[in-house]
């Protein structure tokens, strides 16, 4: 079960929370130019439902260090543009980054795909964590308690005081997604807001992406093994972050380190490199840079203080009780995949109820990002509850011929649409309309707060009397306000 270390940790910080320092935007994308932002990612267009322009801000906000003092931190926020309806929010847990302004909130890559996700309907809110972006302290890497409260004070801000300042209104949804870094960091999160914030915040659905949740032991083994690594960077990251959460790893890092990495890691780990640099300067098998000494003591003591810091971030031995999905690839080099099997066994044996694992094939980390990615969103799609919607069939009466302008589509509902807005895609209005083409015909009913519910018709061509009656009402996908056409139909229809 979870060390009681951890334990602590968590609850000394649940009683933090953010204060907002500022909000600034940053940039603004139409929805044909969130179009040409998913072109870049070959990620084509009708895969998601990229329906809204986004506003994209910076946030500045404060929340406390492991070590008791208060920090600044900085994340970003992607509004969907010009919507009234109430929104979920979905927060994205970035990645390893060691470069201090490779960060969503300086829009790099990562900030995009939160203009994507915005572009569905979303609030997106992305956090910096502690140490990167505004922050101006050593980035705790992996670590899983200021991850979360970091993140946590973010959704915070974007649940309350962010809502007036950029123009929107929360529904009551969170959804929680990362990848590697991020995946770890999404797992912490959720376990801290099911542990300590359940009377604030309901996890909607969770999605950790190729994380190491079981980072003193999957992730370790596949770290100190004798073996090339592709990311050697990663083993005094982690020393580096600890050192800095806890305080107790060394006293000197040539305590930790051979030279010449010891006079030179701090130089490396200064916020302007990249973590592709900084592997390159070390060996590719990692334990080859650890003193001889220091490593044995790790291996032999179980009480070392790096073997218990990494205990103390293990995220895998809880019970979640929202939905939650893991994804990942067999053949990931930097991410054992192990991780998500053991956390999928654990917690089965915890008793959830509702988690799974999701194998995206025989991919390595990079190329299963995207994969997961998509995969998440449409975990997502299960669990999403639209804000409004209304229980309706549409009758439709063919056309009696191609060029014959007599079809006509009625709206057969119980419920009462006199206080609603009913609006045809040909420009008709009102639940009847008539004198109509062959075609397709999309109505959007919308109430007050400018939630809308959608639904299409086809308008076909009478064959035959028995034909007439055959046509099945088409279902769509309302909560992404983007038409999705299910046909059931008893017999075949000229159209």
């Amino acid at each position: 079960m979870r060390p009681l270390l951890f334990v602590i940790a968590f609850f000394s910080s649940a009683i933090a929370m953010g204060q907002l320092v500022s909000s600034e935007l940053i940039e603004s994308y139409t929805a044909e130019e969130v179009q040409q932002i998913a072109s870049s990612f070959s990620l084509p267009s009708d895969v998601i439902p990229l329906t809204y322009g986004v506003d994209f801000y910076r946030v500045e906000y404060t929340t406390l260090h492991p070590m008791g003092m208060e920090v600044l931190a900085s994340g970003a926020v992607a509004v969907p543009q010009g919507v009234t309806c109430p929104r979920a929010i979905a927060s994205y847990q970035h990645g390893t980054v060691a470069a201090k302004d490779n960060v969503p909130s300086q829009l790099n890559d990562e900030g995009l795909l939160g203009v994507l996700y915005a572009s569905t309907g979303f609030v997106c809110t992305m956090p910096d964590y502690i140490g990167l972006g505004s922050s101006d302290v050593f980035h705790l890497y992996v670590h899983a308690e200021s991850q979360a409260t970091a993140v946590l004070d973010l959704i915070r801000l974007a649940s309350d005081d962010l809502q007036e300042d950029l123009g929107y209104t929360w529904d009551g949804q969170l959804f929680l997604y990362g990848y590697s870094q991020g995946g770890h960091a999404t797992m912490a999160l959720h376990q801290y807001i099911e542990t300590f914030t359940s009377d604030e915040f309901t996890v909607t659905a969770s999605a950790p992406m190729s994380g190491p949740y079981d980072i003193s032991g999957t992730q370790t083994d596949m770290l100190i093994d004798e073996v090339p690594f592709s990311a050697p960077g990663y083993l005094p990251y982690v020393v580096l972050s600890y050192q800095n959460a806890y305080g107790n790893l060394y006293d000197s890092l040539d305590e930790v380190f051979i030279e010449p990495y010891a006079s030179n890691m701090l130089d490396w780990f200064d916020g302007e490199n990249s973590m592709g640099y900084i592997s390159s300067q070390m060996p590719s098998i990692p334990i080859q840079m650890l003193v001889p000494e220091y490593y044995d003591e790790f291996l032999n003591d179980p009480n070392h203080p790096l073997r218990l810091a990494l205990e103390d971030n293990d995220v895998y031995d809880w019970t979640p009780e929202a939905p939650t999905r893991m994804f990942y690839c067999t053949e990931d080099e930097q991410v054992d995949f192990n991780n998500a099997l053991v956390a999928l066994e654990t917690m089965l044996e915890n008793g959830a109820t509702q988690v799974d694992a999701v194998n995206g094939g025989p991919y390595t980390h990079g190329f299963c990002a995207p994969l997961a990615l998509l995969g998440g969103y449409f975990f997502f799609a299960d669990y999403y509850e639209a804000p409004f919607t209304v229980d309706l069939d549409l009758e439709v009466v063919d056309a009696s011929g191609v060029g014959a302008a007599d079809g006509s589509v009625s709206i057969v509902t119980d419920e009462n649409l006199d206080d609603y807005t009913v609006v045809w895609s040909n420009g008709q209005q009102g639940t009847f309309i008539d004198g109509l083409d062959p075609g397709s015909y999309t109505v959007v009913i919308s109430d007050s707060q400018g939630c809308t519910y959608g639904s299409t018709a086809f308008v076909g061509v009478i064959t035959s009397v028995e034909e007439q009656d055959q046509a099945k009402p088409i279902i769509i996908n309302p909560s992404q306000d983007k038409v999705r056409l299910i046909w059931e139909t008893e017999s075949e229809l000229d159209r």
